[in-house]
């Protein structure tokens, strides 16, 4: 028998975690462990991990705004949890539509025919695919080997496929892919269907050949086959837009608009990267194709939440009104030079401790636009022991995840909330 029992060891720690999860760990603890020292030792290890890595809001100083380990698009959440009308219809009194309005703006936005809303976009190709293979007797995907990606978490293309049941053609090379070589493969596989992947995480320079959507939706017309375009990264925002900021980097990003103007079937992307919105995929194009989607038995078990519909109407009406500084992600992207150096100089304020201003490099993230750098003052922290002012920006709260740069800590604020720089100012004064 333990000299230690379960309720005491419980007792033994004062951390805030349900007092449930604190038991059920020291019932496995003490079927091992009977020495007591031991015991709380190992109890208050698991403990503090566990409710170390609760989610929570964080601070990012990184100046990599869509940073996949902090959720990508930051998101103002609006959602008041109580009932809404997302199944019920207003005006009759019945069931309605999930998604109905939602759908019209989506619609209108990137001017498609319809659209269809899943929970990320890997579930946007497969569902797409799958649905092509069993409803439209298509047998397999003509993709250039330029394409091919493997994004992260280990989400590989041809598995993807393999999951459908469809067979992987490997058209062209590395660098070169021309529009032959769809044209041959096409004649050698009559039921494949022509997908084109964007290389949004990593890019291919030098001696290269690519195919666009135009020549392909022209080698479409005279086969008998479906275009489809997985672009990920979901570049939508009004031109006149970027131009109005002097932004400059998105200029060869294409755009889900102009994609399904230049011909492609069905087009895809995330909701949280260049959209801005929530985590969810966003399936746009043809209406037969959409309709087909949606009327598959399994579309159901990869349906956005009430919450999702929500936020992605939100950010849709945004972007309609033309209201995009209002979208958090486009709210830090747009932000000027001087107007960040200033805020620097204000967390730092007339304090003596020893710091730098310099130029630095932030980055999109999220696997967007791998070569794209924006300029943003850095604030540069010399300290003596880095890892001990890591570990207190870790347990800081909110958590503040800065940098580390040349021994120093690195602070960028292209990734901050204004309202969160008085946090940092509150954490500098601390060490």
């Amino acid at each position: 028998m333990p000299n230690i029992s379960v309720n005491e060891l419980v007792d033994s720690t004062n951390s805030d975690l349900p007092r449930e999860i604190k038991t059920s760990l020291a019932k496995n603890i003490l079927s091992s462990i009977k020495d007591p020292l031991e015991a709380k030792e190992k109890f208050f290890t698991l403990t503090n991990n566990l409710n170390i890595n609760k989610q929570r809001e964080v601070i990012n100083a990184t100046g990599t705004i869509l940073h996949t380990n902090l959720g990508r698009a930051p998101v103002d959440i609006s959602y008041s949890g109580m009932y809404t009308n997302i199944e019920y219809d207003l005006s009759t009194g019945s069931r309605g539509n999930r998604n109905k309005y939602l759908t019209e703006s989506m619609k209108t936005l990137l001017e498609a025919e319809s659209v269809a809303f899943v929970n990320n976009n890997a579930s946007s190709l497969y569902l797409t695919l799958l649905c092509l293979f069993r409803k439209y007797n298509k047998d397999s995907v003509i993709v250039s080997r330029g394409e091919i990606i493997e994004i992260g978490g280990s989400y590989r293309l041809p598995d993807i496929i393999s999951e459908t049941g469809m067979k992987l053609i490997e058209v062209g090379t590395t660098n070169k892919t021309r529009k032959k070589d769809y044209e041959e493969a096409l004649k050698v596989n009559p039921n494949a269907v022509l997908l084109k992947v964007h290389r949004s995480n990593f890019s291919i320079s030098g001696f290269t050949e690519d195919v666009s959507i135009k020549e392909l939706a022209d080698l479409k017309e005279n086969n008998d086959t479906f275009l489809i375009h997985d672009l990920g990264s979901g570049l939508v925002v009004d031109t006149a837009f970027l131009a109005k900021h002097n932004i400059s980097i998105f200029e060869k990003e294409p755009k889900v608009q102009q994609s399904l103007k230049d011909g492609a079937d069905i087009v895809m992307f995330s909701g949280d990267k260049l959209f801005g919105s929530v985590q969810s995929g966003i399936i746009a194009g043809k209406s037969n194709i959409i309709l087909s989607i949606k009327n598959f038995s399994i579309f159901r078990t990869y349906r956005c939440s009430a919450i999702v519909l929500h936020e992605l109407q939100k950010t849709t009406e945004m972007y309609l009104k033309k209201s995009e500084e209002s979208i958090p992600f486009w709210s830090l992207l747009i932000k000027q030079y001087k107007d960040l150096e200033q805020r620097i100089k204000k967390i730092v304020g007339d304090n003596n401790y020893d710091y730098e201003i310099v130029t630095g490099k932030s980055v999109i993230g999220g696997g967007t636009l791998p070569n794209s750098t924006l300029d943003s003052p850095i604030l540069l922290l010399p300290v003596n022991d880095i890892s001990e002012i890591v570990e207190k920006l870790l347990r800081n709260t909110p958590p503040i995840i800065a940098r580390i740069t040349d021994g120093k800590i690195s602070f960028d604020l292209r990734s901050v909330f204004e309202n969160q720089d008085g946090e940092i100012a509150k954490f500098l004064n601390s060490i």
